[in-house]
């Protein structure tokens, strides 16, 4: 029994189990963009016409580096568009993924979702982030020291405990492993709201979306 060489088994991962909270209905228009020109100190398009309506589920696709997540940031309002402007619709309630988070953030998970939603307890936001996948010694841990999936799914957990009815995600799918891909497209096709969607993954997007567009057709950069 001593020379027995000792096999530990890999412990299941969770799978993760998400649903959007849905807010009140928005106004038809969501955004409509007129002779929108992107970009920081130059411009990285020609100009833009383009309109997002009530329940529009559309992806982006295109290269890296063309302006997609340019694009998002500009009708958001967290960047000014180089020339034109945006027209924003009523009673928008809108949720976003950013791509990336690039500051390191020093919060445990708890701290991170509980920030967000002050009047729950732990135990609260202990379900909410398992519900996403998350271990005990995730939830635990700095977010810094979570894998790029991991990181996701604590976004992801802020993101779905608040109602939205307009979904702004700027690759959602980036690091997630094959069951977390699967339940977040289940969750957006049920979603009742609208999604505006930055994805490189047709398979994941192509049989939900109602429009796809390529930004190589307003992109400076081909």
């Amino acid at each position: 029994m001593d020379k027995m060489e000792i096999i530990e088994l890999e412990q299941e991962k969770p799978k993760p189990e998400f649903n959007f909270k849905t807010a009140r209905t928005s106004g038809r228009m969501i955004f409509e963009t007129n002779n929108l020109v992107i970009g920081y100190t130059s411009p990285l398009s020609k100009p833009i016409e383009f309109r997002l309506e009530r329940n529009q589920k559309i992806a982006i696709t295109g290269a890296n580096g063309l302006g997609k997540t340019t694009l998002i940031k500009s009708l958001l309002g967290i960047i000014k568009p180089i020339s034109g402007f945006v027209t924003k619709g009523e009673f928008l309630e809108v949720g976003y993924f950013e791509q990336e988070i690039k500051d390191a953030n020093h919060n445990t998970c708890i701290e991170e979702v509980w920030q967000d939603f002050p009047s729950l307890d732990q135990r609260d936001i202990r379900t909410m982030l398992a519900k996403c996948g998350l271990t005990t010694k995730h939830i635990e841990s700095k977010v810094m020291v979570l894998s790029g999936g991991e990181q996701a799914k604590v976004r992801l957990c802020k993101l779905m405990n608040k109602p939205t009815n307009v979904l702004i995600l700027d690759e959602p799918t980036n690091h997630l492993d094959i069951y977390a891909k699967d339940e977040l497209k289940r969750a957006l096709k049920e979603y009742k709201g609208t999604v505006l969607l930055i994805c490189h993954e047709p398979e994941f997007y192509e049989d939900f979306v109602d429009h796809i567009i390529d930004c190589k057709q307003w992109s400076n950069k081909i």
